[in-house]
């Protein structure tokens, strides 16, 4: 292999030739590592506040849930105290031939256990 001498510039041209380090485009994968950086992080802060916001309507939609059954455990108790009222209940119990009793016997029942009697047997004193 053969190397040529570098042509000799002729001062007519205004040109010349000088010696040094050569050109050398620059790098692109510096570059690209970070814009893929860049889009994954995007990427990934559009996915968590999508998931967020999920979990925000979620939260609504359970908290109305919430507010509506709590209305109705209002209403049922509200029901319930009307149908547990005693004047409502007296006449029904009235028609039905219910009285209140003029005269009450109370009734006393002892709750001591009675001692146990063990029964004995004949010895056989009689024989």
């Amino acid at each position: 292999m053969t190397v040529s001498p570098l042509p000799v510039a002729r001062s007519e041209d205004g040109l010349r030739v000088l010696s040094g380090r050569r050109f050398r485009p620059p790098s692109v994968a510096p570059w690209m590592i970070v814009v893929l950086v860049a889009v994954l992080a995007f990427l990934g802060l559009g996915f968590a506040r999508t998931s967020l916001d999920r979990s925000a309507f979620e939260l609504a939609e359970l908290n109305e849930s919430i507010a509506e059954q709590s209305a109705l455990n209002h209403q049922l108790s509200l029901e319930i105290a009307r149908l547990e009222n005693p004047a409502r209940i007296a006449p029904l119990a009235e028609n039905l031939g219910l009285v209140i009793p003029d005269q009450t016997n109370p009734l006393l029942v002892d709750l001591a256990p009675e001692p146990r009697v063990i029964a004995e047997g004949d010895t056989g004193a009689n024989q």
